[in-house]
């Protein structure tokens, strides 16, 4: 799963290179020239030249180079900010996500800490999606080099702002796998596929933990699921059915040969396997919200 967490967590860093942005546009181009959120990189480059020494011309800068995958240059701009106001809190984030995206993760936990050390302390740091966000990367960087235990505490920092943030709940499951607690990464990975049904990485890492517990059955289930997430509908079907079998009183695994079925576009099939999950779990809002839109797509047939 690709994680785009960055164009949540740059749109809520602060107001600081937003207002810039507004302030760019309002003071330099004339309003039939452009949306006033089209902004191109020439005029945000123009604006650092014509002032270096701005580091919110800087931020804006380096948060449009960041959008665009361009890290390298990202960088530039934070160095030359940070090089001037180490404490500069857009520029630590900002920096912090482009290191990560480099791969240079050593480099982000700094950039990561330092942001966090900033904004914990806050009276708004329980809702700061922000600090959010640096925390997450925190966990994901230090799963990346091998630190389970300290990927466990920020995630669950970051979780503790956002409970229904998928990937966040992922890198948590993949802690707590390294730290050979695969009940806890159950755990986690149901909760992260409830919120992105199609979440393949998590369905691959509920089948480690699962087969780690040796229960080869939900293990084949997680598998099937995986094969749902990478739209293979055929091994999803064939994996799903046989689970159905092995595991009668499941309700997850016809729930999920009732979202096969229904890509697959054979509605009467997922209407036989979603009633089945129905009847299993009664009161699953997901289960329920499916049943529903089956019901209502075989109705429009006719």
């Amino acid at each position: 799963m690709i994680r785009y967490i960055w164009i949540a967590a740059v749109a809520f860093v602060a107001t600081a290179s937003v207002f810039f942005i507004y302030y760019y546009q309002d003071r330099y181009v004339r309003p039939e020239d452009m949306s006033p959120l089209d902004i191109s990189i020439e005029h945000l480059e123009e604006a650092v030249r014509q002032n270096p020494d701005d580091p919110a011309a800087r931020v804006a800068l380096a948060e449009y180079y960041l959008g665009k995958e361009l890290y390298s240059r990202s960088l530039e701009q934070t160095d030359q900010v940070l090089a001037a106001s180490p404490d500069y809190a857009d520029a630590l984030l900002i920096a912090g996500i482009a290191y990560t995206r480099l791969d240079r993760s050593q480099e982000a936990i700094a950039a990561h800490e330092k942001f966090v050390a900033l904004r914990k302390d806050s009276p708004m740091a329980m809702t700061d999606l922000a600090l959010q966000a640096a925390y997450y990367f925190l966990g994901e960087n230090y799963n990346k080099i091998g630190q389970a235990q300290q990927a466990s505490v920020a995630l669950e920092s970051a979780l503790t702002i956002n409970s229904t943030d998928a990937d966040a709940l992922y890198q948590a499951g993949l802690s707590a796998q390294s730290l050979n607690d695969h009940e806890k990464a159950l755990g986690y990975f149901n909760q992260a596929v409830r919120f992105v049904p199609d979440f393949a990485e998590a369905y691959a890492g509920m089948n480690e933990s699962y087969s780690a517990l040796n229960q080869p059955d939900y293990a084949a289930y997680a598998s099937g699921m995986q094969s749902f997430s990478l739209q293979d509908y055929t091994a999803a079907q064939v994996q799903l059915q046989s689970v159905t079998r092995s595991l009668p009183e499941f309700p997850l695994a016809f729930y999920g040969l009732a979202l096969t079925y229904e890509q697959q576009g054979n509605l009467a099939e997922a209407l036989v396997a979603i009633k089945t999950a129905a009847r299993l779990a009664p009161d699953d809002f997901s289960i329920k919200q499916a049943e529903g839109r089956i019901e209502a797509a075989l109705k429009a047939q006719g």
